[in-house]
């Protein structure tokens, strides 16, 4: 995995639900799946491979992010799932994007600590 192209899937999740919200995507997301952080493949890699870094300070709140990440995108889901577009959007704009910024930051010094790390 490559930690551009986790940060650029995790950024893509807006749009996803962005057209989910609006019945315009034809995908069948739920909030139970999307809550889950170790079901997306930047999950199983930081769950997995990744945890080859669990030594950096970083791993840890990249973990914590993540799993805050995928709550916020189950909580938009629960609301569209209710029929609440105006609620699904407030918590996208809202939580789930200040969530993803903060992913995104978090794999930003994930990455640049990674580079310190010897290879295995």
């Amino acid at each position: 995995m490559d930690f551009d192209d986790a940060m650029a899937a995790h950024v893509i999740w807006k749009i996803r639900l962005a057209r989910l919200i609006d019945d315009a995507g034809g995908e069948d997301l739920e909030s139970i799946a999307a809550g889950d952080d170790d079901v997306c493949a930047f999950g199983k890699w930081i769950h997995g491979e990744g945890a080859r870094y669990k030594a950096t300070p970083a791993y840890q709140e990249v973990l914590r992010k993540h799993a805050h990440f995928h709550a916020c995108a189950a909580e938009v889901l629960r609301k569209a799932e209710q029929g609440d577009k105006a609620a699904a959007m407030k918590v996208l704009d809202g939580a789930f994007e200040a969530a993803s910024r903060q992913l995104v930051n978090a794999v930003v010094e994930l990455r640049t600590e990674a580079q310190q790390v010897p290879p295995p």
